[in-house]
């Protein structure tokens, strides 16, 4: 009997595991679109990290390069590169990266909007390939990218979007 209930529940956990893993782009890029917003809204990361004149939240795992200055700061996460662009020229309700993201002929699988007490953000997620995406999220004159396995969209999604939202930007 013992035996019976043994093969039921690794049957049952096998399923659970694989059912987990079978997730189409769209739903893995749903469910990062929906890491990103939570991010964006609760903007509970305390800066940890500065380059230049910049202070920023860096996740545990994240390294900063030492290429980096104040308006280019490249970060990497095992074998992943996220690329930090900072515009110092734009405000936080900024749409300068969205509008350029817009106009080139990439096709976006899923992007949404954000706006929050005068803050203008977006996330998306492109293909590149069989199994690879591009990330980005941006908040005003602020933008991250990187190019990461379909897996890893959730979570980079999060990091990103707690990075981009943590920069102080000008009121100008």
């Amino acid at each position: 009997m013992f035996r019976l209930w043994k093969f039921l529940f690794l049957t049952l956990l096998s399923i659970t595991v694989l059912s987990a893993c079978g997730k189409t782009l769209e739903e893995q890029a749903a469910d990062g679109i929906a890491a990103a917003k939570t991010a964006f809204e609760l903007n509970d990361k305390v800066v940890n990290d500065e380059v230049e004149d910049i202070s920023l939240y860096k996740p545990a795992g994240f390294t900063i390069s030492k290429s980096s200055n104040g308006q280019n700061i490249i970060m990497k996460k095992g074998d992943e590169t996220f690329l930090l662009f900072i515009n110092p020229n734009e405000k936080k309700d900024s749409r300068l990266f969205y509008d350029l993201m817009e106009r080139n002929d990439q096709s976006v699988h899923f992007e949404k909007v954000f706006t929050d007490d005068g803050y203008f953000s977006f996330a998306s997620v492109l293909k590149k390939g069989e199994d690879q995406v591009e990330l980005i999220t941006s908040v005003g004159g602020i933008k991250m990218t990187t190019i990461t396995k379909k897996k890893n969209i959730e979570s980079n999604m999060a990091h990103m979007m707690e990075i981009v939202r943590s920069i102080e930007q000008g009121q100008r």
